[in-house]
Order: C-alpha cells, then structure tokens, then sequence
C-alpha cells in the first residue's frame, strides 16, 4: 500500500512539473547583410586648392537581410559624408558619398573612411586620395 501511495505521489509530481514547462522556441536566422563596394578607393588625381571635389561610392548588399549603415567616420572635417540612410534590401543598391574640401590643404592626401553597418562584418573601408595644388 505504501509503494503505490509513493508511485501516485510521483506521478503527480512528475505531471505537474511537466505541465509547468514552456515550450522551447527556436528562433532560425534571417541572415545577414553584406556590403560589397563598386570599388573601395578613388583617385582625385590633382585638384587646386580651395576647390571640392566629391565622389560616389556605391554598394550592393549581397548579403540575405537588410543593410543599415549606422555611421560613416571621416578622419577629418575636410572630408563630409553622406549615405543611404533607409535599410537597403537584398541584392539592391546604395551609395556612400564623400566630399572633400581642400581648403587650406597643400600636396598628396589620403583619407580613408570607415563605414559602420549592421553586419558582424562590419566596418568597411572606403579611401579618397589625390594631390592639392596652389591655384
């Protein structure tokens, strides 16, 4: 009599704790975005100083998720970015635009840029060059 008193016991307390489990979701990943560049350096050549110039960088993501750049850093306030700022999709385009001011700037200059994004892969690097002459 007691055996089965302690076997009904357990089996209680083994269906309650069963029932008070949730259930394991597993989340799969959607995949990740890749940012893969036209070209990751541009040549100005010679410029005179005082002049800007700009340059547009473009990119697809080849990756399977949207692409968000978060940031795009300039190493200094000579070179002004802009980017695409909505998510860009899988297998679409975007740019990064670099302007660079050589005001006050005299001979050869490179300045590379790094270009924050939503990827484990991330940053990328882009690089404007060239040399600034007296006008």
């Amino acid at each position: 009599m007691k055996s089965i008193l302690t076997l009904v016991l357990l089996s209680l307390a083994t269906l309650s704790m069963a029932q008070d489990q949730k259930p394991t979701v597993t989340l799969t990943p959607s995949g990740e975005p890749k940012i893969k560049f036209d070209t990751l350096e541009h040549q100005f050549g010679t410029i005179q100083q005082g002049s800007q110039v700009r340059h547009v960088f473009k990119f697809v993501n080849n990756g399977s998720a949207p692409l968000v750049i978060s940031n795009v850093k300039t190493p200094c306030s000579c070179t002004a970015p802009s980017f695409s700022k909505e998510p860009v999709q899988p297998g679409e385009s975007g740019e990064v635009v670099l302007q660079f001011n050589s005001t006050g700037k005299s001979g050869q200059f490179v300045k590379t840029v790094t270009v924050h994004y939503n990827s484990d892969q991330s940053p990328e690097y882009i690089t404007i060059k060239g040399n600034v002459v007296m006008p």
